[in-house]
């Protein structure tokens, strides 16, 4: 959740140093950071923490107080749209108010249903008109405050989702060999680890000499088939792809599968997980057909109807901060010049 587990700089804290009010709704990863409003995304994930008190220590108390006081009655834990809601009318206060010189909301009502109902139904849909419903709130108050000519509006996804059929466990299968040690439907020792990356699945090993015989197991499943494995990568390729390199091995799922920790059952459908019932989700390799996302940008500094065919994510900071006169000191990742001015 935590600010110091970015390892370079950022825009927003970039844009700190030069004095600039900067404000973030349940943006990711700004916890305990040196923004001056921040309702940062964290929860509360044991059973003695609270969410109130979780939020305060790791935003800014006062700013979250109040909009707690304003607008708490709407919230339902996470639910959506409740939730997305609730940033929604602590946006507008926010962006009224404080007028923050640079201001970053998180969404998750449309990436929250799509997990729940899969990616083409009428459920989705709704969820993008209440998008839509919103970003028009905004225009509103900034045409109505005397901030849209000085204001320019990104809208980014993070990723797409995939639909999904079939869970697979490779913890199970691991159990199976030996290599997870599990007491009471629980993993109290191993060897050999898998760690879900939903679409994707780390394998992380102990014991050095028996990375062969894991490496064997993993290739004879993903022949087999029926445990959704599509790509194997090594270290040596996991480290050349950015992901940790930590892992002795990463697994890729087929379409229609992803990848879960537990370990009472190697494969099962959607239908019969309780705790992680998804119709579609990410974590796949960015590289898929159809695996898009967006990034959009309108206002001062950008040009008009200017169409980049393509670009990734590790291209948004670079732009994003030199749309805001900033440097992002050796990012990744390239500022896409064709959109701006």
């Amino acid at each position: 959740w935590q600010r110091k587990y970015i390892h370079g700089t950022t825009f927003y804290d970039e844009a700190i140093k030069k004095g600039k009010k900067v404000a973030a709704l349940l943006w990711p990863v700004t916890a305990k950071s040196k923004i001056q409003y921040n309702l940062p995304e964290v929860v509360a994930l044991r059973p003695w923490q609270n969410q109130i008190v979780v939020s305060a220590l790791n935003g800014s108390m006062f700013y979250e107080i109040d909009l707690a006081r304003r607008f708490g009655k709407c919230i339902k834990g996470i639910q959506q749209p409740e939730l997305d809601n609730f940033v929604q009318l602590s946006l507008l206060y926010t962006l009224k108010k404080y007028r923050p010189d640079l201001t970053m909301v998180h969404f998750t009502d449309l990436d929250t249903t799509r997990h729940r109902k899969g990616l083409d139904n009428e459920n989705t849909y709704q969820a993008m008109d209440r998008h839509d419903k919103r970003l028009g709130e905004i225009m509103e108050l900034l045409q109505k405050e005397g901030m849209e000519e000085e204001t320019t509006i990104v809208l980014l996804g993070d990723h797409s989702q995939m639909d999904v059929h079939t869970i697979v466990n490779l913890n199970a299968l691991l159990a199976k060999r030996g290599y997870v040690k599990v007491r009471n439907k629980k993993i109290i020792g191993y060897r050999a680890l898998a760690k879900h990356c939903d679409g994707s699945c780390y394998i992380y090993i102990k014991d050095p000499s028996i990375v062969p015989q894991v490496a064997d197991l993993l290739k004879e499943w993903k022949k087999k088939g029926c445990y959704g494995i599509e790509k194997i990568w090594n270290r040596k390729q996991v480290r050349e792809l950015g992901a940790d390199d930590r892992c002795s091995f990463m697994v890729e799922a087929k379409e229609g599968y992803y990848f879960l920790d537990g370990v009472d059952s190697p494969v099962k459908r959607v239908e019969e997980e309780k705790d992680h019932p998804m119709k579609a989700t990410h974590g796949y390799l960015p590289y898929k057909e159809g695996y898009e996302t967006f990034f959009m940008m309108k206002g001062p500094g950008v040009k008009e109807n200017v169409h980049v065919e393509k670009m990734t994510l590790v291209d948004e900071g670079p732009t994003i901060a030199k749309l805001l006169s900033l440097n992002l000191k050796g990012a990744d990742g390239r500022v896409v010049e064709e959109m701006l001015v």
